[in-house]
This record gives structure tokens, sequence and C-alpha cells, in this order.
């Protein structure tokens, strides 16, 4: 269990990272909207990752502690 949930963890993090690198490239290409689009997902990859954000991750952890 506590390896899936590092998997998911790890998981989660690389797309967190590629979205930052995404983010960049659209606004140095001045896509504004993409741009905001991209991070607001980078906000909600990081709001998960930091447990402020309900997550299926943290939801399967509890239902299976109960």
């Amino acid at each position: 269990m506590r390896e899936a949930l590092t998997a998911k963890t790890e998981r989660l993090e690389y797309v967190h990272a590629m979205l930052v690198q995404l983010r960049r490239m659209a606004a140095e290409e001045e896509h504004e909207i993409l741009a905001y689009l991209i991070e607001m997902a980078t906000t909600e990859a990081n709001d998960i990752l930091r447990g402020a954000r309900p997550s299926r991750i943290r939801r399967n952890q509890r239902d299976s502690a109960a």
C-alpha cells in the first residue's frame, strides 16, 4: 500500500514538473490563455501534493483505514 502511494506521489510530482515547463513554453510563445490554464493545473497538482486538496490517493488511504 505504501509503495503504491509513493508511486502515485512520484507520478504527480513528475506531472507537476512537466506542467511547469509547459507553462513556461506557452508564456514564452505569448499564449496567455493556454499559459493561464496550465498554471491552474500546476496549482492543482501542487495543492494535492501539499495535502491542501482532497485526492483519490488520500481518499483510498482513509477508506482502507476504516
